[in-house]
């Protein structure tokens, strides 16, 4: 992933058609990061209101409230992955170059795996070693629900911590779970995203684009009614989007229409991720879309997710539809963020818990005495308290500092280590065995060597 200097002018030649995906790639990472710290140390924001008053402050209200929905900025992932897979595919069948398309379609699935398999073992190692060592003992203390509720405890004998360490790792993989990265949650979708793309792909790359927009439609109406909210439909509403690309829709008649519609667009998918996941019944705005999801959605839906893949798929066609909006997410800081944007994602879970922890509530334990129960003994619930919100912004903003700076170094020094484990990966899976015997039967062959037609002749 190429590294973009924030303060280097960038010519319109560099500047490509698609660079405003990165862009907004990049917002979604802050984004999450963003939801995490507002999880930690501002879960009233979960609810749309305070149930004690029915009032709303505002960062409870639409819009404003983004800043704790991380499920939606998730689904922003997950279209984008859709429609940056597909792109490059779709653009040589078009020309009719499909075997060059079939093996980009190849090449490019087995290095994305890759890219995301390797980082993320990485990270999940290097959580554990923190997690053995005692690192995140103190998380498991504090009054900061995400950060205590995601910090794991040391394994209790050494085998015990080799196995736990293997077990995150595939669960990573298997279950969408790690205990030592929550966040890592989302790779497994990431990981089935980017097979529906290829396998999608691979069937259609010889049809027609009018064709293969229409199967796309298909799939994505396919997976709505299925339940698949959260992988298939922001998938295939990415693929359906890099088809569209490649027409100019501004184009067409009314024209004013087509000058308005982007911005609408975005703003109903903003206000519609907006959507709580818990106590939507608080305000009327909500109760207006948990209402509205009986008839729009399947029966036994998600409605938050549901509401999240929805939005983000409004968001990513209007912003495609918007001359003014894709220039304005290729600003040179968005780029660098959104080249930032999987080790950020990968990092600041294991730096919340460990640097960001020992900043806020280190000095904080200094003359603690937890509260003591109805048997004289310290309440196991009683947590080290969270110091004043000046204190806490500025450490916050010091903190944010601090991991943009360790981010943008694991770019520089530790992804290109990651791209060339993975090229090694991939060259070893070409000549693993080649020269082996057992590869090789010209006699008495399972399968014979004379083709369908020479038989029928």
């Amino acid at each position: 992933m190429a590294i973009v200097d924030p303060t280097t002018k960038q010519s319109p030649a560099y500047i490509r058609s698609t660079s405003w995906a990165d862009g907004l790639r990049g917002i979604a990472a802050l984004f999450v990061v963003a939801s995490h710290t507002c999880l930690s140390f501002a879960t009233y924001l979960i609810p749309p209101s305070f149930a004690e008053t029915g009032k709303s402050i505002l960062f409870q209200r639409p819009f404003f409230r983004l800043v704790i929905q991380g499920q939606a900025w998730v689904a922003v992932f997950l279209v984008l992955l859709g429609f940056v897979n597909a792109l490059k595919p779709l653009q040589l069948a078009r020309r009719g170059a499909t075997s060059d398309a079939l093996a980009t379609l190849s090449t490019g699935a087995f290095r994305r795996k890759g890219r995301l398999v390797f980082p993320a073992a990485l990270i999940t190692f290097l959580a554990w070693l923190a997690c053995q060592f005692g690192v995140f003992q103190l998380g498991r203390r504090v009054d900061a629900y995400w950060l205590r509720a995601t910090s794991p405890k040391p394994s209790p004998s050494l085998i015990t911590a080799v196995a736990d360490l293997f077990r995150q790792i595939a669960g990573t993989w298997m279950y969408g779970e790690n205990a030592y990265d929550q966040p890592q949650w989302a790779l497994l979708h990431l990981f089935r995203g980017s097979l529906y793309v290829f396998m999608t792909l691979l069937a259609l790359v010889n049809t027609t684009p009018l064709f293969r927009l229409c199967a796309q439609v298909v799939l994505y109406s396919y997976s709505w009614a299925t339940l698949d909210g959260t992988i298939g439909t922001n998938i295939f509403a990415g693929m359906i989007l890099a088809e569209l690309s490649f027409y100019n829709l501004t184009a067409l008649r009314p024209r004013a229409l087509f000058k308005v519609l982007p911005y609408g667009l975005v703003t109903l998918g903003l206000y519609i991720c907006s959507y709580p996941d818990q106590y939507a019944d608080q305000t009327a705005w909500s109760s207006q879309l948990a209402t509205l999801a009986q008839t729009i959605f399947p029966e036994n839906a998600n409605v938050s997710r549901y509401y999240a893949s929805l939005g983000a798929q409004m968001v990513c066609f209007g912003v495609m539809l918007s001359p003014l909006m894709r220039r304005i997410l290729s600003h040179p800081i968005l780029l660098w963020l959104g080249s930032i944007s999987f080790p950020l994602y990968l990092v600041h879970g294991p730096l919340m818990r460990s640097v960001l922890v020992y900043l806020v509530y280190l000095p904080m334990t200094i003359g603690f005495k937890p509260a003591l129960g109805a048997d004289g003994m310290p309440d196991p619930e009683s947590y080290i308290p969270t110091p004043n919100p000046f204190r806490l912004g500025v450490i916050l903003i010091i903190f944010f500092v601090f991991l943009l700076y360790v981010v943008q170094q694991w770019t520089v020094h530790v992804e290109p280590k990651m791209g060339a484990l993975t090229a090694e990966f991939e060259k070893f899976s070409r000549s693993w065995g080649k020269t082996a015997m057992w590869t090789s039967k010209e006699k008495d062959g399972i399968l014979p060597i004379s083709s369908v037609k020479e038989v029928s002749a």
